[in-house]
Order: structure tokens, then sequence, then C-alpha cells
């Protein structure tokens, strides 16, 4: 019975992660504080109470919207917070309590810089230098998971560098970029978090699912295109996943094959 309980409780944990990453993610994009402001109706701008503030709850109560009846919300909001609550309960299986709480901040970042990508094809600077900078700091203490700060200093040059470079190449060739800066300062973010082993995996596996999206996407004519004409994706919503799963089944399968 305590053991249900204590996923239960891990699963809470996460489905308010979920929450905060919704309303971070929401309000960088309509520029406004997402720090200090109370939550408010879509609608009606009133402030919310604390049951409809709760995740997944909040959302069910009133049958998916806004307690006035004026609007209803995304049902991405529920799904962010459930995708969030089993994130967290698989970090506690796969990687145990302390590592889990390191990792909370991280998995945080990622969901919004997964869902800021999707919406605007935007990668917040606070979310991918703050997440690298916080990340240096969790490393200089040695926090659990994390690689030590010469390393974790290393694999942040090496995410950079290795984009950067790609990014430059394809400039040179086709004259304009291929990559957003955005994904180049991610990059530098996961060879914090992760460490610079895991670059290439997760470079390679997301081009790899990306490319195969694209192609997808351009026949079924529901890719969107640039100014210039140029189909886009999302590139890091091809990233955050492979980073997930570089850091829940990698270290299994490296000493698997060791």
């Amino acid at each position: 019975m305590a053991f249900y309980a204590i996923y239960m409780l891990v699963g809470v944990m996460g489905a308010c992660c979920g929450s905060f990453a919704n309303v971070a993610a929401l309000r960088t994009l309509e520029k406004r504080n997402w720090v200090s402001a109370p939550s408010s109706c879509f609608s009606c701008q009133r402030r919310l109470t604390f049951f409809e503030n709760l995740p997944i709850v909040g959302y069910l109560r009133w049958g998916g919207r806004c307690q006035c009846g004026k609007q209803r919300l995304p049902v991405r909001y529920v799904l962010v917070e459930l995708a969030m609550a089993g994130l967290l309960i698989l970090a506690l299986t796969q990687l145990g309590w302390a590592q889990m709480l390191t990792m909370i901040p991280f998995l945080v970042l990622l969901a919004v810089i997964f869902l800021t990508d999707m919406d605007a094809f935007l990668i917040p600077d606070w979310a991918s230098l703050g997440g690298g900078i916080f990340g240096l700091v969790l490393a200089l203490f040695e926090a659990p998971g994390l690689p030590d700060i010469k390393t974790a200093m290393i694999g942040a040059l090496a995410g950079f560098v290795l984009l950067y470079t790609i990014n430059l190449t394809y400039r040179l060739l086709r004259g304009r970029d291929g990559i957003g800066f955005g994904d180049v300062k991610l990059m530098a973010m996961l060879g914090v978090w992760l460490g610079p082993l895991s670059l290439l995996p997760i470079l390679f596996s997301a081009s790899i699912v990306g490319a195969v999206l694209g192609i997808v996407l351009i026949v079924s004519h529901r890719n969107k295109k640039n100014a210039m004409g140029t189909h886009m994706l999302p590139f890091g919503c091809f990233l955050v996943p492979m980073a997930l799963l570089w850091l829940f089944f990698a270290p299994f399968a490296l000493r698997a094959i060791n």
C-alpha cells in the first residue's frame, strides 16, 4: 500500500510540474509575467481559486471549461500534466529518489522548451541558457546524476560547437540558416545535464526522426513554411524526446554493453 502511495505522490508532483510548465510556456509566448502573477480565467480574467488551479482535477471538474463557462480550455493542458506525472514516476523507477529530485528542474525546462518550440518555433533563453547555468551550479555541488563540473562544461561547449558548426556549414552551402540559434543553446544545455557523450546519439536520432516526419508532412502538405518558402520543423521538439530517452534508458543500455 505504501508503494502505491509513494508513486501517487510522485505523480501528483509531476502533474504540478506540468501545470507550471503550461503556465510558463504560455506566458513566455505572450510576454507576460510567469514568475509571480497569479493564475486567472482565460475569459473573464478572474483570479482562479485553489481548486481551479489543481492539476487535472481543476480541468475535469468543470468539463474542460473555465468556471464561468465562457471558454473551453485546450485539452493539451491536461495532457501535459499527465505526461509530466508519468515522467516523474518513470524517473523514480529508472533513476531513484536522489537523481529524480535533481532532474525535476531539467524535466520542467524541457517541457517548456517543447511547448514553446511547438507553438512558435521559439526556445526561450531563460529556459535553455538559464537551464544550462543552473545545471552547471548543480554540477559544481556534485548533485546526484549530473556530470562533474569539468565534464558538464565540456558538454556545454561541445553541444554549442557541434550544432553551431553544422548550421554554419549549412549557411555557407545554402546561404541561409538551417537550424535556429535556440537549438544551438538547447544542445549546450543538454551537454551540461547529460554530458558530452550524449550529444551525438541525441542529435543523430532527433535528425532521423525529424527527417522522416518532415517527409511525411511535406507529402501530406501539412508542414509550415517560413517567409522564404522553406519547410520548417521545430527541431527542439525532436531533441527533447531523444534527450529524455537518453536520460532514462542510455545508462542501462551502456552498462549492458559493457
